[in-house]
């Protein structure tokens, strides 16, 4: 689907002439489906610097694990992509950082430590999981959007679920029975920001989705 664009009035001759489209029935300046490098339009991208875009399929990650604290099995979710972008320092030898332009993503993903996602992504994940939720963790003293018990509503760490060897997220022994990667519609795509990247990632079956 299209990523919506912040054009004002006065650059909407030039957003067309690089390839945006204008989408009538909400008054939008989009970079449509086809194209690839979206730098062209970069000016106009409402995305943060800590941002990813994601763009269609979107796609969760859907698993369980067992509650640390009522000890009774409960599902966890991440949101997942295959076809996404971030920033990334032009010049890696630049210490002030400098120019920077947004690049596909090589690898699958999942995402983790969860701080924002616009708003309709955003509606998603809660409705489909309502144990997601803003939460505040004592252990790293850091507060995201998060897995919670579905019995008994405490934090479900994304440590213990992405980043700790035998997690639900991070195998030791990839089995795709216990790991569900399903995607959901969503009109545009969508801007979000969290912690994604990992080899723990690699062995995840996303052929589904790399297919299309």
């Amino acid at each position: 689907m299209p990523y919506i664009l912040n054009v004002p009035f006065a650059d909407k001759d030039e957003a067309k002439a690089l390839g945006a489209y204008w989408l009538t029935e909400i008054k939008k300046w989009v970079i449509p489906d086809h194209v690839e490098d979206i730098n062209r339009f970069a000016k106009w991208i409402p995305a943060g610097r800590l941002d990813c875009i994601i763009r269609k399929p979107y796609l969760l990650a859907k698993a369980t694990r067992i509650c640390w604290k009522c000890g009774q099995k409960t599902p966890v979710m991440a949101p997942a992509a295959v076809n996404y972008y971030h920033l990334q320092q032009v010049d890696e030898d630049d210490p002030d950082g400098g120019e920077v332009a947004w690049v596909k993503g090589e690898n699958p993903t999942l995402f983790s430590y969860l701080q924002s996602a616009d708003l309709p992504a955003m509606e998603h994940l809660k409705k489909v999981h309502p144990q997601f939720k803003y939460s505040f963790s004592k252990a790293i003293q850091f507060s995201y959007w998060a897995n919670t018990c579905k019995h008994c509503g405490i934090l479900q760490g994304d440590f213990e679920l992405h980043d700790e060897p035998g997690g639900p997220f991070f195998p030791i022994v990839y089995d795709p029975d216990d790991i569900g990667i399903t995607s959901f519609d969503l009109e545009y795509d969508y801007a979000i920001e969290g912690e994604y990247g990992g080899q723990q990632f690699e062995e995840m079956d996303f052929s589904e989705f790399l297919q299309r």
